[in-house]
This record gives C-alpha cells, sequence and structure tokens, in this order.
C-alpha cells in the first residue's frame, strides 16, 4: 500500500533508512552545489518530511521511499529506494498514474538497474554527465476538459438514454 509519508512517520524512515543499503548512491539531494544523504541525517528527514512529497510503500513495515524534490520552483526530481524490484515498479506504476500532468526528472547512476526499468514507463534520456544519466517524462497537459454529458443537455426530457 502506497501512502503518503507525514512527520509521524519519521521512525519508519530512520527503521528504513538504516537497513537498506544504497548500492548506487542516487538517493542524495544538492544544496549549495553539496550532496547530502538521508542516511543518519535527521535535519534533512525532518525538513522533507515537511516540505516535499514524500510516499512510502508498506507491506509490513516500509519497503519504499518515493521522494518527489522540488526546490524554488526549479524543475522536480524523483528520488527513489526500495528495497527489490518489484516495490520500484509499483512506484513507477503510482508515479504514471497519479503525476501524468506533471514534468518529472531523475538522475541516476549509468550501471543503475532502474535506468532500464523507468525507460519502460515513459522517461526519456535527456542527459549524460560522466556517471550519471538524467531522464525525463514530459507531462500531459489536458487540452479539453472531461465534461459530463448532463451539463450538455440539462432538461430531463432532451437526455439521450
Amino acid at each position: 500500500m502506497i501512502e503518503r509519508l507525514k512527520r509521524k512517520h519519521k521512525m519508519d524512515i530512520h527503521d528504513f533508512l538504516s537497513k537498506i543499503n544504497d548500492k548506487y548512491e542516487d538517493f542524495y539531494f544538492t544544496e549549495n552545489k553539496e550532496r547530502k544523504f538521508l542516511k543518519n541525517n535527521w535535519s534533512l528527514i525532518e525538513k522533507i518530511l515537511i516540505k516535499q512529497e514524500v510516499y512510502g510503500i508498506f507491506n509490513n513495515g516500509l519497503k519504499g521511499l518515493l521522494i518527489i524534490f522540488r526546490e524554488k520552483s526549479f524543475r522536480p526530481y524523483v528520488k527513489l529506494l526500495t528495497e527489490n524490484s518489484k516495490h520500484n515498479i509499483d512506484f513507477l506504476k503510482f508515479l504514471k498514474w497519479n503525476f501524468f500532468e506533471v514534468d518529472l526528472y531523475m538522475k541516476l547512476k549509468k550501471e543503475n538497474p532502474l535506468s532500464e526499468q523507468i525507460r519502460k514507463t515513459g522517461f526519456i534520456k535527456v542527459g549524460d554527465r560522466g556517471r550519471e544519466v538524467l531522464f525525463f517524462k514530459k507531462g500531459l497537459k489536458q487540452i479539453y476538459p472531461i465534461i459530463p454529458k448532463d451539463n450538455y443537455l440539462p432538461k430531463e426530457e432532451n437526455r439521450l438514454y
């Protein structure tokens, strides 16, 4: 079950980060040109829970984190860290269905197997910087709003069925 995390989930996040190994070291945030990792950084965890969108997947405890990081109206970056690839797929489906109107960016190491999974969900490679690759998913803007047909035909005798 995927749900949005709040300040009350701080201990769950701390327990999850203490037991998981970020093998590719892609789960970091940049502040003033300095990389800051969440592991053992309580103040950063609290700040992110207050100011950013944080989602967790629960299955007998927290099994994965998804953070949509927006900094001063710049482009939103997606940070994803899970225990296994099944939870990665669940989060990518969640992104695909719940954030289809938003442009999203994801920066990963080239050797990270997650880069192959995100290509299948609509992300394209737009940048290559040494050991890292930048992926982008264009948000679909709603051109024509969906209006129920009852709004067009308010009188009962004009309805088609």
